[in-house]
Protein backbone atom coordinates (compact mmCIF):
# COMPACT_ATOMS: atom_id res chain seq x y z
CA UNK A 1 0.00 0.00 0.00
CA UNK A 2 1.43 3.50 -1.04
CA UNK A 3 1.98 5.57 2.00
CA UNK A 4 0.32 8.70 2.51
CA UNK A 5 1.05 12.37 3.75
CA UNK A 6 -1.60 12.90 6.37
CA UNK A 7 -1.56 16.87 8.10
CA UNK A 8 -2.61 17.25 12.21
CA UNK A 9 -5.86 18.75 10.88
CA UNK A 10 -7.06 14.82 9.98
CA UNK A 11 -6.44 13.97 13.48
CA UNK A 12 -7.38 17.20 15.37
CA UNK A 13 -11.08 17.52 13.19
CA UNK A 14 -11.63 13.82 13.80
CA UNK A 15 -14.04 14.36 16.59
CA UNK A 16 -16.35 16.42 14.50
CA UNK A 17 -15.98 13.88 11.57
CA UNK A 18 -16.98 10.92 14.45
CA UNK A 19 -20.30 12.61 15.07
CA UNK A 20 -20.88 11.78 11.05
CA UNK A 21 -18.70 9.17 10.13
CA UNK A 22 -21.39 7.46 8.29
CA UNK A 23 -21.63 10.94 5.90
CA UNK A 24 -17.85 11.10 5.32
CA UNK A 25 -17.00 12.08 1.46
CA UNK A 26 -13.99 10.06 1.46
CA UNK A 27 -15.06 7.29 2.48
CA UNK A 28 -16.26 4.32 0.04
CA UNK A 29 -19.85 2.41 0.08
CA UNK A 30 -19.61 -1.39 0.61
CA UNK A 31 -21.83 -4.36 1.14
CA UNK A 32 -19.91 -7.25 3.66
CA UNK A 33 -21.09 -9.78 6.05
CA UNK A 34 -21.33 -8.39 9.80
CA UNK A 35 -18.92 -11.37 9.81
CA UNK A 36 -15.92 -10.38 7.51
CA UNK A 37 -15.96 -7.46 9.97
CA UNK A 38 -13.20 -7.36 12.55
CA UNK A 39 -13.55 -5.78 15.84
CA UNK A 40 -10.84 -3.52 17.19
CA UNK A 41 -8.13 -5.46 18.76
CA UNK A 42 -8.44 -2.89 21.63
CA UNK A 43 -10.88 -0.80 21.29
CA UNK A 44 -11.07 1.84 23.82
CA UNK A 45 -14.32 1.09 25.39
CA UNK A 46 -15.29 -2.56 25.25
CA UNK A 47 -18.66 -2.40 26.63
CA UNK A 48 -21.39 -3.71 24.25
CA UNK A 49 -24.57 -3.37 26.56
CA UNK A 50 -28.06 -3.18 25.33
CA UNK A 51 -26.78 -4.60 21.58
CA UNK A 52 -30.60 -6.41 21.77
CA UNK A 53 -32.41 -3.35 22.18
CA UNK A 54 -30.17 -1.16 19.63
CA UNK A 55 -31.29 -4.97 17.48
CA UNK A 56 -34.96 -4.58 17.90
CA UNK A 57 -34.86 -0.38 17.10
CA UNK A 58 -32.77 -1.67 13.84
CA UNK A 59 -35.62 -4.12 12.72
CA UNK A 60 -38.36 -1.44 13.33
CA UNK A 61 -36.74 2.02 12.01
CA UNK A 62 -33.59 0.89 10.07
CA UNK A 63 -30.35 1.51 10.64
CA UNK A 64 -29.33 5.28 10.02
CA UNK A 65 -25.66 5.48 10.07
CA UNK A 66 -23.75 2.72 8.34
CA UNK A 67 -20.49 1.40 10.45
CA UNK A 68 -17.57 2.60 9.50
CA UNK A 69 -14.37 0.31 8.69
CA UNK A 70 -10.97 0.82 7.68
CA UNK A 71 -9.35 -1.91 5.07
CA UNK A 72 -5.89 -2.49 7.07
CA UNK A 73 -3.84 -5.14 4.33
CA UNK A 74 -7.18 -6.99 2.62
CA UNK A 75 -8.48 -6.89 6.09
CA UNK A 76 -11.54 -4.23 7.12
CA UNK A 77 -11.83 -3.59 10.68
CA UNK A 78 -14.32 -1.07 12.74
CA UNK A 79 -13.28 2.25 13.06
CA UNK A 80 -16.68 3.60 14.50
CA UNK A 81 -19.99 0.92 15.57
CA UNK A 82 -18.62 -1.62 17.10
CA UNK A 83 -21.96 -1.72 18.44
CA UNK A 84 -24.17 -1.57 15.58
CA UNK A 85 -22.14 -4.21 14.13
CA UNK A 86 -22.83 -6.40 17.08
CA UNK A 87 -26.79 -5.55 16.79
CA UNK A 88 -26.14 -6.91 12.96
CA UNK A 89 -24.69 -9.68 14.12
CA UNK A 90 -27.80 -10.59 16.33
CA UNK A 91 -29.93 -9.76 13.55
CA UNK A 92 -28.57 -12.51 11.33
CA UNK A 93 -28.44 -14.97 14.11
CA UNK A 94 -32.24 -14.45 14.94
CA UNK A 95 -33.49 -15.21 11.61
CA UNK A 96 -33.39 -12.03 9.74
CA UNK A 97 -31.40 -13.06 6.16
CA UNK A 98 -31.45 -9.56 4.84
CA UNK A 99 -28.66 -8.90 7.59
CA UNK A 100 -25.90 -11.47 5.33
CA UNK A 101 -24.97 -8.57 3.54
CA UNK A 102 -25.03 -5.00 5.52
CA UNK A 103 -23.72 -1.14 4.19
CA UNK A 104 -20.39 0.13 5.56
CA UNK A 105 -18.18 3.04 4.60
CA UNK A 106 -14.68 2.22 4.58
CA UNK A 107 -11.40 3.87 3.91
CA UNK A 108 -7.92 2.39 3.19
CA UNK A 109 -5.66 2.92 5.62
CA UNK A 110 -1.72 1.64 7.27
CA UNK A 111 -1.63 -0.12 10.33
CA UNK A 112 -0.48 3.27 12.58
CA UNK A 113 -3.67 5.72 10.70
CA UNK A 114 -5.66 2.98 11.74
CA UNK A 115 -5.17 3.49 15.55
CA UNK A 116 -5.25 6.76 14.96
CA UNK A 117 -8.62 6.76 13.32
CA UNK A 118 -10.02 4.74 15.84
CA UNK A 119 -8.58 6.65 18.77
CA UNK A 120 -10.29 9.85 17.16
CA UNK A 121 -13.67 8.25 16.56
CA UNK A 122 -14.07 6.50 20.08
CA UNK A 123 -11.65 7.89 22.57
CA UNK A 124 -11.65 11.66 22.34
CA UNK A 125 -15.26 12.06 22.03
CA UNK A 126 -16.39 9.60 24.94
CA UNK A 127 -15.85 10.21 28.77
CA UNK A 128 -13.42 7.77 30.63
CA UNK A 129 -12.12 6.39 33.41
CA UNK A 130 -8.58 7.29 34.66
CA UNK A 131 -7.16 4.46 33.62
CA UNK A 132 -8.59 4.64 29.61
CA UNK A 133 -7.24 8.29 29.61
CA UNK A 134 -3.64 6.66 30.96
CA UNK A 135 -4.05 4.31 28.00
CA UNK A 136 -5.35 6.26 25.39
CA UNK A 137 -2.21 8.80 26.28
CA UNK A 138 -0.26 5.36 25.61
CA UNK A 139 -1.46 4.52 22.59
CA UNK A 140 -1.88 7.94 21.08
CA UNK A 141 1.67 8.68 21.36
CA UNK A 142 2.99 5.65 19.51
CA UNK A 143 0.25 5.78 16.68
CA UNK A 144 1.83 9.14 16.37
CA UNK A 145 5.20 7.96 16.28
CA UNK A 146 4.77 5.52 14.14
CA UNK A 147 2.54 7.21 11.61
CA UNK A 148 5.61 9.79 11.20
CA UNK A 149 7.97 7.07 10.81
CA UNK A 150 5.81 4.60 8.46
CA UNK A 151 3.52 7.10 6.69
CA UNK A 152 4.93 10.53 6.71
CA UNK A 153 2.22 12.00 9.18
CA UNK A 154 3.48 15.68 9.60
CA UNK A 155 4.09 16.31 13.32
CA UNK A 156 4.71 20.05 14.31
CA UNK A 157 5.73 21.10 17.57
CA UNK A 158 6.16 19.19 20.88
CA UNK A 159 4.37 15.78 20.87
CA UNK A 160 3.30 16.21 24.29
CA UNK A 161 1.61 19.15 23.21
CA UNK A 162 -0.31 17.55 20.67
CA UNK A 163 -1.41 14.94 22.40
CA UNK A 164 -2.64 17.35 25.53
CA UNK A 165 -4.39 19.14 22.53
CA UNK A 166 -6.02 15.88 20.91
CA UNK A 167 -7.39 14.68 24.33
CA UNK A 168 -8.36 17.76 25.49
CA UNK A 169 -6.47 17.99 28.53
CA UNK A 170 -3.35 19.64 30.37
CA UNK A 171 0.28 19.29 29.31
CA UNK A 172 0.48 18.35 32.95
CA UNK A 173 -2.02 15.69 33.39
CA UNK A 174 -0.46 14.31 30.22
CA UNK A 175 2.67 14.06 32.01
CA UNK A 176 1.73 12.65 35.12
CA UNK A 177 0.10 9.81 32.55
CA UNK A 178 3.27 9.24 30.59
CA UNK A 179 5.41 8.30 34.18
CA UNK A 180 2.36 5.81 34.96
CA UNK A 181 3.26 4.49 31.93
CA UNK A 182 6.76 4.10 31.92
CA UNK A 183 7.12 3.97 35.47
CA UNK A 184 4.05 2.51 37.49
CA UNK A 185 4.48 -1.41 38.02
CA UNK A 186 1.51 -3.71 36.69
CA UNK A 187 0.21 -4.13 40.08
CA UNK A 188 -0.38 -0.25 40.39
CA UNK A 189 -1.45 -0.18 37.09
CA UNK A 190 -4.41 -2.92 37.34
CA UNK A 191 -5.57 -1.28 40.67
CA UNK A 192 -5.81 2.31 38.70
CA UNK A 193 -7.86 0.16 36.04
CA UNK A 194 -10.21 -1.30 38.68
CA UNK A 195 -10.88 2.42 40.06
CA UNK A 196 -8.81 2.03 43.59
CA UNK A 197 -6.76 4.60 42.53
CA UNK A 198 -6.85 7.87 40.92
CA UNK A 199 -4.11 9.58 38.35
CA UNK A 200 -2.32 11.36 41.37
CA UNK A 201 -2.22 8.28 43.39
CA UNK A 202 -1.02 6.75 40.50
CA UNK A 203 1.65 9.08 39.78
CA UNK A 204 3.41 9.52 42.87
CA UNK A 205 3.20 5.59 43.62
CA UNK A 206 5.01 5.54 40.17
CA UNK A 207 8.13 7.47 41.73
CA UNK A 208 8.80 4.74 44.55
CA UNK A 209 10.96 1.39 43.86
CA UNK A 210 8.74 -1.41 42.53
CA UNK A 211 8.28 -3.15 46.16
CA UNK A 212 6.94 -0.11 47.81
CA UNK A 213 4.91 0.00 44.55
CA UNK A 214 3.38 -3.42 45.18
CA UNK A 215 2.87 -2.68 48.63
CA UNK A 216 0.97 0.36 47.98
CA UNK A 217 -1.04 -1.74 45.30
CA UNK A 218 -1.95 -4.11 48.26
CA UNK A 219 -3.32 -1.56 50.29
CA UNK A 220 -4.99 0.12 47.41
CA UNK A 221 -7.39 -3.24 46.76
CA UNK A 222 -8.41 -3.33 50.37
CA UNK A 223 -9.24 0.51 50.03
CA UNK A 224 -6.68 1.97 52.57
CA UNK A 225 -5.04 3.99 50.64
CA UNK A 226 -4.58 8.03 49.73
CA UNK A 227 -3.30 10.00 47.24
CA UNK A 228 -2.03 12.49 50.06
CA UNK A 229 -0.41 9.77 51.92
CA UNK A 230 1.60 8.19 49.24
CA UNK A 231 2.84 12.00 48.01
CA UNK A 232 4.18 12.04 51.97
CA UNK A 233 5.92 8.76 51.59
CA UNK A 234 7.57 10.42 48.24
CA UNK A 235 8.63 13.54 50.08
CA UNK A 236 9.95 11.31 53.56
CA UNK A 237 12.36 9.05 51.00
CA UNK A 238 13.69 11.92 49.26
CA UNK A 239 14.83 13.75 52.52
CA UNK A 240 16.27 10.57 54.14
CA UNK A 241 18.51 10.28 51.48
CA UNK A 242 22.02 10.05 51.96
CA UNK A 243 23.15 11.66 48.53
CA UNK A 244 23.30 15.59 48.61
CA UNK A 245 23.30 17.16 45.48
CA UNK A 246 26.36 19.52 45.10
CA UNK A 247 25.67 23.14 44.41
CA UNK A 248 28.86 25.06 43.51
CA UNK A 249 29.47 28.25 43.26
CA UNK A 250 30.79 27.77 39.75
CA UNK A 251 30.90 24.38 37.68
CA UNK A 252 34.00 23.86 36.41
CA UNK A 253 34.33 20.13 36.50
CA UNK A 254 33.05 17.36 34.82
CA UNK A 255 31.63 15.53 37.42
CA UNK A 256 28.45 18.09 38.19
CA UNK A 257 27.52 16.60 35.04
CA UNK A 258 28.33 12.82 34.88
CA UNK A 259 25.64 10.72 35.52
CA UNK A 260 28.20 8.18 37.44
CA UNK A 261 28.37 11.22 40.08
CA UNK A 262 26.65 9.88 42.85
CA UNK A 263 29.03 6.53 42.94
CA UNK A 264 32.35 8.15 41.84
CA UNK A 265 35.67 7.72 44.27
CA UNK A 266 37.48 10.61 42.88
CA UNK A 267 35.27 13.11 41.98
CA UNK A 268 36.40 16.66 42.19
CA UNK A 269 35.82 20.37 41.42
CA UNK A 270 38.25 21.06 39.01
CA UNK A 271 38.23 17.56 36.19
CA UNK A 272 38.28 18.76 32.57
CA UNK A 273 38.57 15.10 31.24
CA UNK A 274 37.60 11.56 32.32
CA UNK A 275 37.43 7.91 30.27
CA UNK A 276 34.48 6.76 32.59
CA UNK A 277 32.77 10.29 32.16
CA UNK A 278 28.49 9.51 31.12
CA UNK A 279 26.83 12.89 30.45
CA UNK A 280 23.59 12.44 32.51
CA UNK A 281 21.50 15.37 30.81
CA UNK A 282 22.25 13.51 27.60
CA UNK A 283 22.13 9.85 28.84
CA UNK A 284 18.59 10.23 30.57
CA UNK A 285 16.94 11.95 27.82
CA UNK A 286 13.24 10.49 26.79
CA UNK A 287 12.37 9.27 23.32
CA UNK A 288 10.35 12.64 23.45
CA UNK A 289 13.09 14.44 24.27
CA UNK A 290 15.07 13.41 21.67
CA UNK A 291 12.49 14.10 19.34
CA UNK A 292 11.78 17.65 20.15
CA UNK A 293 15.42 18.23 19.79
CA UNK A 294 15.53 16.84 16.51
CA UNK A 295 12.62 18.32 14.91
CA UNK A 296 14.09 21.76 16.22
CA UNK A 297 17.25 21.14 14.20
CA UNK A 298 15.04 20.25 11.39
CA UNK A 299 13.25 23.54 11.99
CA UNK A 300 16.75 25.27 12.17
CA UNK A 301 18.04 24.12 9.20
CA UNK A 302 15.22 24.38 6.87
CA UNK A 303 14.98 28.34 8.25
CA UNK A 304 18.98 28.20 7.39
CA UNK A 305 18.37 27.15 3.66
CA UNK A 306 15.09 29.12 3.15
CA UNK A 307 17.07 31.99 3.71
CA UNK A 308 20.17 31.23 1.69
CA UNK A 309 17.63 30.62 -1.40
CA UNK A 310 16.11 33.98 -0.72
CA UNK A 311 19.54 35.81 -0.58
CA UNK A 312 20.41 33.82 -3.71
CA UNK A 313 17.50 34.76 -6.29
CA UNK A 314 17.56 38.38 -4.59
CA UNK A 315 21.30 38.36 -6.01
CA UNK A 316 20.39 37.06 -9.39
CA UNK A 317 17.45 39.63 -9.37
CA UNK A 318 19.13 42.54 -8.75
CA UNK A 319 17.10 45.95 -9.07
CA UNK A 320 19.65 47.53 -11.58
CA UNK A 321 19.00 44.58 -13.67
CA UNK A 322 17.18 46.38 -17.01
CA UNK A 323 15.71 43.19 -18.30
CA UNK A 324 14.12 40.38 -16.26
CA UNK A 325 16.36 37.55 -17.84
CA UNK A 326 16.51 33.55 -16.38
CA UNK A 327 19.92 32.91 -15.40
CA UNK A 328 20.76 29.20 -15.58
CA UNK A 329 23.61 27.75 -14.00
CA UNK A 330 25.29 25.15 -15.67
CA UNK A 331 28.67 22.54 -15.33
CA UNK A 332 31.76 23.31 -17.97
CA UNK A 333 30.66 19.58 -19.32
CA UNK A 334 26.83 20.98 -20.08
CA UNK A 335 27.92 24.52 -21.21
CA UNK A 336 30.13 23.05 -23.46
CA UNK A 337 27.67 20.58 -25.03
CA UNK A 338 25.06 23.51 -25.30
CA UNK A 339 27.69 25.45 -27.22
CA UNK A 340 28.62 22.92 -29.36
CA UNK A 341 25.34 22.27 -30.36
CA UNK A 342 24.84 18.62 -29.50
CA UNK A 343 22.97 19.26 -25.94
CA UNK A 344 19.42 20.45 -27.58
CA UNK A 345 17.85 20.31 -23.94
CA UNK A 346 18.32 20.57 -20.34
CA UNK A 347 16.58 19.45 -17.25
CA UNK A 348 16.53 21.50 -14.30
CA UNK A 349 14.36 22.62 -11.44
CA UNK A 350 11.20 24.23 -12.39
CA UNK A 351 11.78 28.17 -12.20
CA UNK A 352 8.56 29.44 -14.14
CA UNK A 353 10.26 29.40 -17.28
CA UNK A 354 7.87 29.95 -20.54
CA UNK A 355 8.79 28.14 -24.00
CA UNK A 356 9.36 31.57 -26.26
CA UNK A 357 11.69 33.26 -23.91
CA UNK A 358 15.93 34.18 -23.94
CA UNK A 359 17.67 32.70 -21.49
CA UNK A 360 21.36 33.31 -20.42
CA UNK A 361 23.40 29.82 -19.21
CA UNK A 362 26.13 30.21 -16.96
CA UNK A 363 29.43 28.36 -16.65
CA UNK A 364 30.52 26.89 -13.23
CA UNK A 365 33.54 24.57 -12.36
CA UNK A 366 34.07 23.42 -8.96
CA UNK A 367 31.46 25.91 -7.44
CA UNK A 368 32.71 29.14 -8.88
CA UNK A 369 31.51 30.96 -11.78
CA UNK A 370 34.04 30.71 -14.76
CA UNK A 371 32.20 34.27 -15.86
CA UNK A 372 31.39 32.43 -19.01
CA UNK A 373 27.64 33.14 -20.22
CA UNK A 374 25.29 32.30 -23.47
CA UNK A 375 21.97 33.33 -24.41
CA UNK A 376 19.73 30.05 -25.54
CA UNK A 377 16.40 29.99 -26.64
CA UNK A 378 13.57 28.29 -25.47
CA UNK A 379 11.85 26.37 -27.81
CA UNK A 380 9.31 24.13 -25.48
CA UNK A 381 8.86 22.80 -21.63
CA UNK A 382 7.88 19.95 -20.16
CA UNK A 383 6.91 19.24 -16.40
CA UNK A 384 5.15 16.42 -14.66
CA UNK A 385 1.79 18.29 -16.16
CA UNK A 386 2.46 17.46 -19.45
CA UNK A 387 5.28 13.64 -19.08
CA UNK A 388 4.71 11.83 -15.75
CA UNK A 389 8.09 10.65 -16.16
CA UNK A 390 9.66 14.45 -15.08
CA UNK A 391 9.78 14.34 -11.36
CA UNK A 392 7.55 16.86 -9.48
CA UNK A 393 9.35 19.86 -9.17
CA UNK A 394 11.86 19.38 -12.84
CA UNK A 395 11.31 20.50 -16.03
CA UNK A 396 12.84 19.66 -19.30
CA UNK A 397 14.08 22.84 -21.36
CA UNK A 398 14.49 22.47 -25.58
CA UNK A 399 16.61 24.73 -26.33
CA UNK A 400 18.88 25.76 -29.63
CA UNK A 401 21.38 28.75 -29.86
CA UNK A 402 19.55 31.89 -30.14
CA UNK A 403 20.67 32.82 -33.58
CA UNK A 404 19.24 29.73 -35.09
CA UNK A 405 16.44 29.93 -33.55
CA UNK A 406 16.28 34.30 -35.32
CA UNK A 407 17.27 31.89 -38.56
CA UNK A 408 13.92 30.17 -38.54
CA UNK A 409 11.91 33.33 -38.27
CA UNK A 410 11.35 32.30 -33.73
CA UNK A 411 12.97 35.75 -32.68
CA UNK A 412 12.58 38.93 -34.64
CA UNK A 413 15.72 40.32 -32.75
CA UNK A 414 19.18 39.28 -32.10
CA UNK A 415 20.44 40.73 -28.82
CA UNK A 416 23.77 42.76 -28.30
CA UNK A 417 24.14 41.11 -25.03
CA UNK A 418 25.42 38.04 -26.11
CA UNK A 419 28.98 37.32 -24.69
CA UNK A 420 29.91 35.57 -27.86
CA UNK A 421 33.48 36.99 -27.14
CA UNK A 422 34.02 34.91 -24.56
CA UNK A 423 33.28 32.12 -26.13
CA UNK A 424 34.43 30.68 -29.13
CA UNK A 425 31.46 30.05 -31.43
CA UNK A 426 33.93 27.19 -33.24
CA UNK A 427 33.58 25.29 -30.07
CA UNK A 428 33.80 21.75 -31.97
CA UNK A 429 31.96 18.80 -30.99
CA UNK A 430 35.34 16.59 -30.46
CA UNK A 431 36.02 19.33 -28.14
CA UNK A 432 32.86 18.59 -26.04
CA UNK A 433 33.23 14.87 -26.45
CA UNK A 434 37.22 14.85 -25.70
CA UNK A 435 35.88 16.54 -21.77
Amino acid sequence: MAKAKFGLNDILNAKSRAAAAGRVEDYEEIYLSPYEVKAAPENTHQSLENIEELADSFLHVGQEQPTVLARVNGEFRIVDGHRRNAANIMNLERGHKEYERVKYRYKDMTEAMYELSLLAGNGYTQPLTAYEKTRLVERTKSALIRAKEEDGLEIKGKMRDLVAAMLNESSTNIARMESINKNATPEIKEQLKNGNMGITAAYEASKLPEDEQREIAEQAADGNVRAKEIAAKVAEKKAGDDYETPHPESITSLCYSCQRYKDCNVKTGTCEKCDQYINKAEAEKTDEQRYNEEQDRIDRETKKKLQEKADTEKMEHLPSDTKAKKYIRVSKQTFKGVCAGVLPYLLLKYEKYSAGEIAVIQEFEEGRATGNTKEIYISCVDTEETHTAIAEGYCVLGICEKEIAVEKGWLSEVSETDTEGQISRQMSIDDYKTE
